[in-house]
């Protein structure tokens, strides 16, 4: 069989995937077709999702036109209000009560901010994006949709420059935009050790992207570089278990990694051992790095093994917005493997996440670290690994997911006498 170009796979990818939509069901069978290739058999696992057709908007003032791109799960809206420019969002929250009913437009946007939004009542709110770039996509979070949210789109820098001198004037925002609910679909891979023990390795990526963005380095770097990893461990067989999961939903708040972790808990428990997921990838030059959420011998496990064989990425103790957060909360240590700080990462989340501004020799770094971390892990005498994540990131990890779920995390961490 003809070794396969996982550029060539991102050609095919090169379209917006949004979780649930027909797009994604084309992205499935490409990735299906592929791996069927290989001689293996693709488990399809539907799961109900909140998402939307790709809408439009527009923020009028002073008989002038700016686009807005509305977040995802907006409905439709008109919305005539007094329009204010805050320098820094962090003013919602101390100013209480002083914006509600305006609407409000601020340059940059957290999570964490999203709570004051709501509690402040504003008729809606304009996140002005980062310099150099088209507006970004966004979207509200499952919860925000189903108990009520506040009107909400995102402007480029540009436009946001213009409009922040507008301060005190009416406004009229207009968003048009379907929402439904659909199923989006994991897909999920087994390739059978030669002499399996307990331990389940999962290897992870997401499928999806946002609104209006092909996604090429995010992620369809991570989906391509899947398959190519499935493609080496099929040539060459693993004594262990390796278990492969494209998750739909990521760019929604993690939904089908949630999904999985929440069905398949007690399989995460018992047999789950390591996630490694490789997310945003294909930048032509970057910086490689690995992002360790476990513990400091698996920092220093990975790193080792790495540059043994020539792979010399930054190396951090820390958490990562992706698939492997949701297998944290059950403290199953994950390893996130990243490449950015290139064009294509450097667009993630707008139209400019383009096939052009990737490259093979910018997904080759992770497929090779993957497969370097994934042959000695799978291979060793003894499972290298500990279940164990440090406890300096309890907190991180309990803050994430406030901030993705807006409800309070379950976290099933090992009481530090029996560690």
């Amino acid at each position: 069989m003809k070794e396969i170009n996982p550029y060539n796979i991102l050609k095919e990818l090169s379209f917006e995937r949004l979780a649930g939509s027909e797009n994604e069901k084309k992205a499935a069978d490409i990735i299906v077709t592929n791996l069927k290739n290989f001689g293996l058999k693709v488990k399809r696992e539907r799961f109900d999702v909140n998402t939307f057709d790709t809408g439009k908007g527009k923020l009028t003032i002073d008989n002038k036109e700016y686009e807005v791109i509305p977040y995802g799960l907006n409905t439709d809206c008109r919305i005539e209000a007094e329009f204010l420019f805050l320098e820094n969002p962090e003013i919602l929250r101390y100013n209480k009560g002083r914006y509600r009913n305006k609407i409000v437009a601020s340059f940059g946007f957290s999570r964490t901010i999203q709570e004051y939004i709501q509690e402040q009542g504003l008729a809606a709110f304009i996140s002005i994006g980062k310099p150099e770039r088209e507006a970004s996509s966004s979207s509200h979070r499952q919860k925000t949709y189903e108990d009520g949210f506040i009107n909400s789109a995102t402007m480029s820098y540009d436009d946001g420059v213009k409009i922040s001198k507008l301060h005190g004037k009416t406004a009229v925002l207009e968003i048009s935009q379907q929402v439904a609910k659909r199923k989006a679909t994991n897909l999920i891979v087994d390739i059978a050790g030669s002499d399996p023990d307990d331990n389940l390795t999962y290897l992870v990526a997401h499928y999806d992207s946002v609104a209006r963005s092909p996604g090429a380095s995010d992620n369809g770097g991570g989906t391509v570089s899947l398959i190519k990893v499935a493609e080496y461990f099929v040539k060459n067989r693993p004594k262990r278990n390796l278990r492969l999961i494209f998750f739909s939903g990521e760019e929604l708040g993690l939904l089908g990694s949630q999904y999985y972790v929440k069905k398949y808990e007690e399989e995460v428990k018992k047999q789950g051992s390591l996630v490694i997921n490789i997310d945003v990838s294909g930048d032509p030059l970057g910086a490689d790095r690995v992002i360790v959420t476990g513990s400091r011998e698996l920092l220093g496990y990975s790193r080792g093994i790495l540059l043994e064989e020539d792979l010399c990425m930054n190396h951090s103790l820390d958490i990562y917005s992706s698939d492997q957060m949701p297998f944290a909360r059950l403290e199953l240590p994950g390893i996130s493997i990243a490449r950015f700080a290139g064009k294509g990462s450097f667009h993630i989340h707008t139209p400019n996440d383009s096939i052009d501004r990737v490259s093979n020799n910018g997904l080759n770094k992770p497929i090779e670290a993957a497969i370097t971390l994934l042959n000695r892990i799978l291979n060793a005498e003894i499972y290298p690994v500990r279940r164990e994540i440090d406890t300096s990131l309890r907190d991180k990890i309990e803050k994430y997911f406030w901030n993705l779920t807006f409800e309070k995390p379950t976290l099933e961490w090992t009481p530090k006498y029996k560690q």
